[in-house]
């Protein structure tokens, strides 16, 4: 039996690209898949064979520089996404909008004011998507985002009281409820455990793994075409391959993008570096013959032929570079990254480098010394496995198609 199914996610590639392996299955299996998103990812989306609804975002706009220290701003920039998301589908309350009533809301967790109210309003299925860490009582992301390894701050900067950015959320919680006609208490929406979600890491990469109940689908990534982001060929000659991405997204980091490439200058190893909008690659000078810079390619098409991959932890990436047995350099470029930095350095994966500091010279022998690691290789090589038997697009088409 086929069902309608409508997609929500904000215009992040680390989230909607996740997913669109999955909306594709879904499409190719016969169900009537609308994909609602910023315009900014039209093209993007349109490629899965889905209908592309937009909305007004303003997410790009925001500062995530103010990240580091501030879980409100997260907080309220993700709530703005959930209010225009809502704006769009639910004009008025109503289904003017025509995305709805559906059989099943899947809905990225970044906007999940957003799908669990369109769930409750529509009294439909619904699915969440975890492109990242997944939370419950014994791990929290967001407590890791924002304390040391160990899950506490220093003393010197735990709150002594309720933080007033949490008592903000709740109130607009709260509002949005109200203005949709729900009778659910703010605390509720925010923290409720769904019946479905879909994680796109393989439980062995989740902290606490093996304290997550049924509710939590592994699927691994969920990995399809990536055509849209253009073609890639590797160079001729057996010069070790190794992979440099920051991020898609809030990536402005041109003295990085700078030191990397200088710790391949004048070495016996071939660095492909994608920089995406954050930065013009003319910013970057005259390169050496054995570095190119492109705004995008397809990062497996690299992967698969690549030694080695040097990120700031984007969970895209990282599972990308995992699913073809790569193992990793991780320089954390912002608070939601450090959690992944430790989760590679602590499984054998690969090195940890502070970003603050962060030399030609110590990446150089952060990547020279992963590439002689034959653990490192050799653990990648068995996450390859372990995400080849996850399931990935399939089985998320699985969970949300069975419903």
């Amino acid at each position: 039996m086929t069902s309608t199914i409508l997609f929500v996610c904000h215009p992040d590639h680390g989230h909607v690209v996740p997913t669109l392996a999955m909306a594709a299955e879904l499409v190719r299996r016969g169900h009537d898949v609308t994909y609602l998103t910023a315009p900014s990812m039209r093209d993007v989306v349109a490629g899965t064979g889905a209908a592309v609804a937009t909305y007004e975002s303003r997410y790009r706009d925001a500062d995530f520089t103010e990240l580091e220290n501030d879980p409100g701003y997260l907080m309220s920039v993700l709530l703005d996404e959930s209010e225009a998301i809502l704006e769009a589908a639910l004009a008025d309350g109503s289904d003017s909008a025509g995305l709805g009533p559906v059989d099943c809301v899947v809905y990225d967790t970044s906007v999940l004011y957003a799908g669990r109210v369109l769930a409750r309003v529509w009294d439909c299925e619904a699915v969440q998507t975890v492109p990242f860490f997944a939370s419950n009582e014994k791990f929290s992301y967001l407590n890791a985002m924002y304390n040391d390894e160990g899950g506490q701050r220093p003393a010197e900067q735990r709150p002594t009281e309720m933080p007033e950015w949490v008592t903000t959320t709740m109130v607009r919680i709260g509002t949005l409820c109200a203005r949709y006609g729900l009778d659910v208490a703010p605390h509720e929406l925010w923290f409720e455990v769904p019946d479905r979600s879909v994680v796109t890491l393989p439980r062995e990469f989740q902290y606490e793994g093996d304290s997550f109940d049924d509710r939590f689908v592994f699927t691994g990534p969920c990995i399809g075409d990536r055509g849209f982001l253009g073609e890639w060929e590797p160079p001729a000659g057996d010069t070790p391959i190794v992979l440099v991405s920051l991020g898609a997204v809030f990536n402005e980091h041109r003295d990085i993008f700078a030191r990397c490439i200088d710790a391949f200058r004048g070495r016996d190893w071939h660095a492909v570096v994608t920089v995406a909008d954050g930065i013009e690659p003319a910013e970057l000078g005259e390169l050496p013959p054995n570095v190119e810079v492109h705004r995008w390619v397809p990062h497996v098409a690299v992967l698969r032929h690549a030694a080695l991959c040097v990120t700031h932890g984007g969970m895209g990436t990282v599972l990308e570079a995992l699913s073809c047995g790569t193992p990793l350099v991780c320089v954390p470029t912002s608070a939601l990254d450090r959690p992944t930095g430790w989760r590679i350095r602590d499984l054998g994966l690969g090195r940890l480098v502070d970003p603050e500091r962060l030399d030609p010279a110590t990446l150089a022998e952060a990547v020279e010394a992963v590439l002689s690691d034959p653990v490192a290789a050799a653990t990648a090589n068995r996450f390859r496995t372990v995400i080849a038997e996850a399931g990935g697009a399939e089985r998320a088409a699985d969970v949300i198609g069975g419903l």
